[in-house]
């Protein structure tokens, strides 16, 4: 009676359900339930407090939507049977007495015929079938619907290559040169010429490249391709004195492992002015592919770029990742400045941590400022500025553009310096092209080459600062004036259509960098001076030339190298790792529960154990949402992560045993004695170099003792206080069977 209920009801679960949800995602919700397990992961289970491989869903939905999400699968499940029983062919039970009577008959006539002897006639009985009103069909089969032609154009030779490897291979087998299959066969000769080709190149995901890449750059010459798909380096050709656009190292053709290089044939017969509109082949890969080059670079070679600083009257652009510090402060940076220079000091990547508090700006400030006087020790009058900014969305561009024209003015020159992968060509490209930059020189500069690869900068890269002249002063202000009343009324509309949408893409920090002056046209610059310049020239791409009488005087905003910082781990992943690791939208804090003799991971990259403590502790992490959490007992930790590493349930680093082979083993490092505040409000943080941090909350006046682990021990330091305290009060409800909070709110709103 119940079963009949739920089928009578069934209309309205279709409506009420089915309307708002659609059969489709029932069906995708049911399938992805039952998906089937990683047997490596699946294996552990009993060992595992928490995996986000298998308990991630129960997490991101809360208790309320999976009892939705479970009623919903009950209601897709009863569905089901439903058309099962109604659209399903059935046949009468009649049938089945049918045919006993039909046996029992010939039975009776074989018996007869027996006593008979008379085996001449047979009696044929029969009988015709009886069908149900509401039957579909009499019956069916399965037939073969492929012709023989289909099968003879699927069995013969797709393409002409693709024979004459196979009678090749027929060669080699009749001879008895070859004892392979043919597919063995294929994949050596694919393997042979995929060798073959990259032998001259450094190691990389060359997979990636086009067969047809050289055809991108305008100067190429397909009459000179060689064999060699990649091109051909030429050992006896000389360096350039020309930089490459994008990192800045001199172009040459010498030899692929060393920075500037480009096959011969596009480097071969091209003068200067065609090389200054050219980017090595390091920096086109970047670009165009994703794909990074390893090259031959000294660290020491770093730090003798920056020492020029030191003899110089010039002013510092320090760049901190807000991600990844203390781990992107380079301590030695005291080294390369002059006492008196002055820092600029800039923390970016602000557009990514959630907004915890009213005063989560002027917090995040003072965190920085500290920690930075901390670990280079500079004085801390020599930082004339301390801005938050985001190269990426604009953010605190225009006011940092203001406070370099009138503090720093036209003094001398200005050097983006950081360490690798805080975003300085990121910001180089955006002053550029803003009012910073000397109008005529904004379309000829070529932009550094920006890519998630550490060290993408391998020399000097520069642009001409402006001089604003009253005027210029006044047209600025004048726009910043008007613009102002626009980006009130926008910070208006995206607060509302936040609140109405729940789309983080409208808290993100943003602002828009424009530019208040206007050059002449570059087709009225070359009628004014059509006599003087060739139709060659005209036809060139236009670059910066620097002999020019309004360059001659200027001052230059340079990007340099970053510096390589020993505790940073971005320079042991792939490319494919770091895209996991590197956040590009606002952090998501993830709250949990952790107890004493308990382990953490984060992706196969971080590790934390409670060592000592009385009762539990709230952690949050802040990292990228795509690197897993796993939780297990401490005593269980070595395996578990012996197990996991290179499954889906850590995900970095990636399952391929080659790269296993070469992944470095975590190393710990004890922090001692972290004294609880409040039970609302985090007191440090344990920062895991590159991959994040994990704010800290133990009870009021509870110490407690933890261990950090990372690949060789780097990167691991306590930073108090921490960084967002008033996060883990935005936590979501406890989730039931788990250690793990609901996710979260990531931007601070009033109650």
């Amino acid at each position: 009676m119940k079963f009949w209920f739920r089928l009578r009801n069934y209309g309205v679960c279709r409506n009420l359900k089915l309307r708002h949800f659609g059969h489709g995602t029932l069906h995708r919700n049911a399938e992805s339930i039952e998906a089937k397990v990683d047997p490596r992961i699946l294996a552990l289970r009993d060992k595992l407090l928490y995996c986000d491989y298998l308990d991630s869903g129960n997490v991101k939905m809360g208790f309320l939507k999976q009892k939705k999400f479970e009623k919903l699968k009950f209601n897709y499940e009863e569905m089901q049977r439903y058309e099962e029983i109604a659209y399903k062919p059935t046949f009468s039970v009649l049938l089945d007495d049918l045919k006993e009577d039909k046996n029992k008959i010939v039975v009776d006539q074989e018996e007869k015929k027996m006593e008979d002897n008379n085996c001449e006639k047979e009696t044929v009985v029969k009988q015709k079938p009886v069908h149900m009103p509401y039957e579909m069909v009499d019956s069916y089969e399965i037939i073969d619907s492929i012709s023989d032609d289909t099968e003879k154009t699927s069995s013969t030779v797709s393409n002409e290559e693709y024979k004459n490897l196979y009678e090749k291979y027929l060669e080699l087998k009749k001879s008895g040169l070859s004892e392979l299959t043919f597919k063995d066969f294929i994949k050596s000769t694919e393997d042979d010429v995929d060798r073959s080709d990259t032998d001259d190149l450094p190691n990389s995901e060359l997979w990636k490249v086009s067969d047809t890449w050289m055809s991108d750059y305008e100067q190429f010459d397909d009459t000179l391709l060689g064999v060699n798909r990649y091109g051909t380096a030429d050992p006896n050709s000389n360096v350039s004195c020309v930089p490459c656009g994008g990192c800045g190292a001199l172009l040459h053709c010498r030899d692929p492992a060393i920075p500037g290089y480009l096959p011969s044939e596009l480097f071969s017969f091209k003068n200067d002015e065609d090389l200054k509109s050219m980017t090595c082949q390091r920096c086109h890969f970047l670009k165009f592919y994703n794909t990074a080059l390893e090259v031959k670079v000294s660290i020491e070679d770093y730090p003798k770029l920056l020492r020029v600083i030191k003899s110089k009257k010039c002013a510092v652009i320090l760049i901190i990742d807000l991600t990844d510090f203390p781990c992107s402060i380079w301590p030695d940076l005291k080294s390369v400045l002059h006492p008196f220079t002055p820092i600029f000091l800039v923390g970016n990547k602000v557009d990514l941590l959630p907004t915890d508090s009213p005063s989560f700006l002027e917090n995040v400030k003072q965190c920085l400022l500290d920690s930075v006087i901390g670990v280079t020790g500079v004085k801390r009058e020599n930082i004339t500025h301390v801005q938050l900014m985001s190269a990426k969305t604009g953010y605190g561009i225009e006011h940092l553009i203001n406070k370099l024209q009138y503090k720093w003015r036209h003094k001398g020159d200005v050097y983006l310096v950081g360490c690798t992968n805080v975003g300085k060509s990121s910001l180089f490209n955006t002053l550029l092209n803003s009012d910073y930059c000397k109008v005529q020189a904004i379309d000829l500069v070529q932009r550094a080459t920006v890519s998630a690869w550490p060290g993408t900068t391998l020399n000097l890269l520069k642009f001409p600062i402006l001089n604003p002249t009253d005027k210029k002063r006044r047209l600025r202000t004048i726009r910043l004036i008007k613009e102002r009343f626009y980006r009130t009324q926008e910070s208006h509309y995206r607060k509302y259509q936040f609140k109405t949408t729940k789309d983080m893409k409208f808290a993100t920090l943003e602002e828009h960098v424009g530019k208040s002056f206007t050059s002449k046209s570059l087709k009225d610059a070359r009628a004014d001076s059509f006599s003087e310049i060739s139709h060659k020239a005209l036809s060139r791409k236009p670059v910066l030339d620097e002999s020019r009488p309004e360059y001659k005087q200027s001052r230059w905003c340079y990007d340099t190298p970053g510096t390589i910082q020993s505790d940073q781990i971005l320079n042991l992943l792939t490319t494919d790792e770091l895209s996991l690791t590197l956040p590009q939208e606002i952090i998501t804090p993830r709250t949990f529960m952790f107890r004493p003799k308990q382990t953490v991971f984060v992706a196969g990259m971080g590790r934390l154990d409670y060592l000592e403590g009385e009762h539990f502790i709230r952690c949050t992490l802040f990292a990228s949402e795509h690197l897993p959490i796993t939780m297990c007992r401490t005593t269980d930790a070595d395996e578990v992560y012996d197990r996991l590493l290179g499954t889906s349930a850590f995900r970095v680093p990636i399952d391929d045993s080659e790269r296993l082979k070469v992944w470095p083993k975590l190393k710990p490092k004890e922090i001692r004695e972290i004294t609880g505040v409040n039970g609302e409000e985090s007191v440090a943080d344990v920062v895991l170099s590159s991959i994040g941090w994990i704010a800290i909350t133990p009870l009021e006046n509870e110490s407690v003792s933890l261990r950090a682990w990372t690949p060789e021990g780097r990167g691991i330091y306590l930073r108090c206080p921490a960084l967002l305290k008033k996060s883990v009060s935005l936590r979501g409800a406890k989730v039931r069977g788990t250690p793990m909070y609901s996710l979260g709110r990531r931007v601070y709103v009033k109650r």
